[in-house]
């Protein structure tokens, strides 16, 4: 296990090949995006780019559509930072640390468009020269870093980046030969012939650095499945080029022997220049080929080891939440003590005050299950507050854009009120995706209540709390006392609501309670 520190928490990470039992264990209970168990504790995302190029990869591992490893990790580990930068605007460039990688935004005026837009930098090349990025032409030499490559990071046997450094100009495997050779923390490389058995064979010769790509590495980084790019899951290539996430080799592939989990295992490990590759054939297909945790080792080495100076970027402000009044507006409490009631811009959740709407008590409940209690990032567009005095803000937790997640699920319309609107586009684009799928509100209520031309008026009091059985409204059928669902037509199914173990009461017209205990839908 590994520790981070940042703002005074204490983030543990396992290690990169270590986790994957953990992570399976957690995707097994997931059937759709609710809060990840760590984002009491994630640090939000700092950009809409960050999040864009996170979800392509890493959204379908996060939901347990796919079984594969993380390209990123579950989340940031840090806040956005400010490192320097001779050749960016200003000096100085937008960064975020991942478990597996850095974002980086060197040109905000760049092509949005560009896969490039966003890189991640050549870590790896860094860790295992010393030689530290300050620039396209500018470096500072340190020495390479003692840290585990792969492995427990307390492994004491483990080759470090600082094993590779003697390594960068060996000669190139022959193409179609046999991976066998090994590498000790040493440096020294040795010969098991025993090692076949796992069939690794020498794939690609990359010129630009006369190294080979394992053929194990070179299919990951030719593999297609599901990823997550405009707003929609879908089949493609996992990468815009197969170099895109890696680099070019900077070493020949070695086996070694760590411990994982402190239990002794054959590791392939190949190093390019923005991650290190392993291939552990004990791991289910899907967990394999890994990217190492180059992010958390790339940190330690930068800010724990050398000792440069952290910058936090200060894009948005941090706040726990205290109450969540409806879907699109809850009450907060900063570290300083003060509190305050925000309203989520640019969305709008069907109403529980007054008279209940569609889908308004499941909004409220999807709200209080991924922010009640948890720290978030509160970021704001243009104006301070609206005109009931609320804190106009957008909400992050974790790598999430939480007024987007309300959209994209069904759980909210897009509400735009000028001159708020930052992510206007985003919201739109993750509606139309929402309708076409017929998600949440959009394939339950005949009229969906949402997308009003004006905002409605806040419920009275100073700090409300959603009322745990609101009074139903003429379109919510009173055999369900404490949800809201129309009566049929059309007869709803269980897989057609978002609500489970709920009180029902006779005559139970869509038939949700079929073993008359008062209770519908009490499984799936």
């Amino acid at each position: 296990m590994s520790v981070t520190t940042i703002r005074g928490r204490q983030l543990v990470r396992a290690s990169s090949t270590g986790r994957w039992v953990q992570l399976l264990l957690s995707l097994a209970v997931l059937s759709a995006v609710v809060a990840w168990p760590s984002l009491a504790t994630a640090a939000p995302t700092g950009h809409d780019a960050f999040l864009d190029t996170w979800a392509r990869s890493d959204l379908p591992v996060a939901e347990g559509r796919v079984d594969r490893t993380w390209m990123w990790g579950p989340e940031p580990f840090t806040v956005p930072l400010r490192e320097p930068y001779v050749d960016a605007p200003g000096g100085t460039r937008l960064v975020q640390y991942f478990d597996k990688s850095r974002m980086e935004i060197t040109d905000p005026a760049a092509d949005r468009a560009s896969p490039w837009y966003v890189t991640n930098g050549l870590l790896a090349k860094e860790l295992v020269t010393g030689q530290l990025q300050l620039g396209d032409q500018t470096f500072q030499t340190h020495p390479p870093a003692v840290v585990n490559v792969a492995g427990d990071p307390d492994d004491p046997a483990a080759p470090t980046y600082a094993t590779f450094s003697s390594l960068l100009t060996a000669p190139a495997l022959p193409i179609g030969s046999v991976v066998t050779q090994t590498l000790d923390r040493a440096g020294q490389v040795g010969n098991d012939p025993a090692l076949a058995r796992y069939g690794v064979t020498a794939a690609l010769l990359v010129s630009e650095t006369g190294h080979t790509v394992a053929s194990v590495f070179w299919s990951f980084m030719n593999s297609r499945g599901t990823v997550y790019t405009g707003w929609r899951f879908r089949e493609d290539a996992l990468f815009p080029n197969p170099f895109y996430a890696t680099g070019f080799p900077i070493t020949e592939p070695y086996w070694t022997r760590v411990r994982v989990g402190g239990t002794p295992r054959d590791v392939l490990v190949q190093c390019f220049e923005r991650r290190c590759l392993t291939y552990t054939p004990d791991n289910p297909p899907g967990w394999q080929v890994e990217a190492g945790n180059v992010g958390q080792h790339y940190y330690r080495w930068r800010y724990e080891q050398l000792g440069q100076p952290v910058q936090e970027a200060g894009v948005y402000q941090l706040a726990t939440v205290t109450n969540v009044v409806d879907g699109d507006t809850i009450d907060v409490r900063f570290a300083d003590g003060r509190t305050a009631r925000i309203r989520l811009i640019g969305v709008d959740t069907p109403e529980v005050y007054g008279e209940v709407e569609c889908f308004g008590v499941a909004a409220s409940q999807f709200t209080a299950e991924w922010l009640a209690g948890k720290e978030v990032a509160l970021q704001r567009d243009v104006s301070e507050t609206d005109r009931y005095g609320r804190l106009l803000r957008y909400v992050w937790i974790g790598p999430y854009l939480f007024n987007e997640v309300l959209v994209r699920r069904g759980y909210a319309g897009v509400a735009t009120y000028p001159p708020d609107v930052a992510y206007a586009g985003r919201f739109v684009e993750a509606q139309r995706a929402a309708r076409e799928e017929r998600a949440g509100l959009w394939g339950v209520c005949p009229v969906p209540p949402v997308g009003r031309d004006t905002e409605p008026a806040p419920p009275p009091g100073p700090a409300p709390s959603p009322s745990p059985t609101p009074t139903p409204a003429p379109n919510c059928d009173p055999s369900y006392p404490t949800v809201c669902i129309p009566p049929p037509p059309p007869d709803l199914d269980c897989a057609d609501i978002p609500y489970r173990r709920f009180p029902v009461l006779p005559p139970d017209p869509h038939r949700f309670d079929p073993d008359r205990d008062g209770i519908g839908c009490e499984s799936g």
